[in-house]
């Protein structure tokens, strides 16, 4: 493929897109997934994703033998990742016939990979294209064969919308192998069936989410792509072979958006999640126990407690009317005090709570992590109020 043509700019612009979404997913998987075992897994099979996906850059442009070998190895290993990833999502082993198929076609083909010949090159692509086929179609009969009554809500729904996202790569997957003289596609899917991946299990824990939703998300995707670039082709205009290659550039591209932004949201629904965790599980009281809770329910490891005799510096009875209607406060107040913005200076914080007031008890934070996803500053004043409770001040 020439450098430089329509064709490399669109292949190359959707898979690197698929790369971005991959590694997106990568970054927020803790997040996402909280089994160990299962972590393993997606995190093998979104780095063979995302390999892949820059490798045949390369490859398609003719760069060299690595991105080549890459490129093949990789294709090679996504049934084996995916059958791994179902067999610990399921909580059973596959068919034998399917471990052989997946485990043994990826050696093979690993192997073919390292070596070219021209030769050959008909019969390998075309025993890739059977092995993917093949090997994701019975990952995806396993999948929906499972005895649903052996797991959770949850799992079930995980489950299903990872059988979902195979039932939308297979067919996106095909066209990275139909860019022929007799089929020539004007455009490679397979960094779409990517992303569908991503943007599916961005949505794992996500219980009210429903796959019909998903679906229409997808298609909402698609309609704006082709909208825009209906009106694109009104003002330059377009072949339709090139109008094709911009949709799919387009559907790539706001689905990388909608990932990134779907993974902010879950950074900020999971800062909840932990301070209502944290706060669940308080036991003991005094000052140290309020401390531990705002470092860990606030996602703040560094604050610091200070006591009155460490406020020396300061005019206490005018620093303990700072807090006598907010047991909290912020840097950015607009309408902090000079006292209040020396306090937050000295200590080089953010945040301040008071825990108690007479004697004055504050805990200095810095940049907490609720307060950065809380705009409103609810979750951070909760927390906060349960720390001054369990330290054993009574507030109204």
């Amino acid at each position: 493929m020439i450098l430089g043509s329509p064709e490399f700019v669109a292949d190359a612009a959707v898979s690197i897109c698929g790369a971005i979404g991959a590694f997106i997913v990568l970054r927020s998987l803790d997040d996402i997934v909280q089994t160990a075992p299962v972590r393993r897994s997606f995190r093998f099979c979104l780095w063979v994703l995302v390999v892949l996906m820059v490798a045949r850059v390369g490859h398609w442009g003719n760069m060299g033998w690595a991105f080549t070998a890459t490129t093949y190895a990789m294709a090679a290993l996504i049934p084996l990742a995916a059958l791994l990833l179902a067999e610990v999502l399921l909580r059973r082993h596959a068919p034998p016939w399917l471990k052989k198929l997946c485990g043994g076609g990826a050696v093979v083909f690993v192997l073919l990979g390292l070596v070219s010949f021209d030769a050959i090159e008909f019969w390998h692509v075309l025993g890739l294209l059977l092995l993917q086929l093949v090997g994701l179609t019975g990952v995806a009969w396993f999948t929906f064969s499972r005895d649903y009554d052996s797991l959770s809500l949850a799992e079930n729904q995980s489950i299903s919308r990872m059988a979902l996202s195979f039932l939308l790569i297979l067919p996106f997957m095909l066209s990275d192998f139909m860019r022929t003289p007799a089929v020539d596609l004007p455009v490679r899917l397979g960094g779409l069936a990517v992303l569908a991946l991503c943007w599916l299990s961005i949505g794992f824990r996500r219980s009210g989410l429903k796959q019909s939703e998903i679906l229409r998300g997808f298609g909402s995707v698609v309609v704006v792509s082709v909208g825009l670039t209906l009106l694109l082709m009104v003002v330059a205009p377009l072949s339709m072979r090139n109008g094709m290659q911009v949709v799919s550039v387009l559907v790539a591209a706001i689905m990388l958006l909608a990932i990134w932004q779907a993974s902010i949201a879950l950074h900020i629904e999971d800062g909840s999640i932990v301070a209502m965790r944290e706060m669940a599980r308080v036991t003991g009281s005094g000052p140290q126990a309020g401390l531990e809770l705002l470092r860990r329910g606030a996602g703040a490891p560094e604050a610091v407690l200070l006591l009155e005799s460490d406020l020396g510096d300061f005019d206490i009875p005018a620093l303990r009317g700072e807090f006598a209607s907010l047991n909290h406060r912020q840097q950015i107040d607009a309408g902090n005090s000079e006292l209040m913005n020396w306090l937050f200076s000295r200590y080089g914080a953010t945040h301040a709570v008071a825990l108690t007031q007479d004697p004055l008890i504050l805990v200095m934070l810095n940049n907490p992590a609720i307060a950065g996803a809380d705009t409103s500053q609810s979750g951070f004043g909760a927390i906060a109020r349960m720390a001054t409770l369990i330290t054993g001040e009574k507030q109204s």
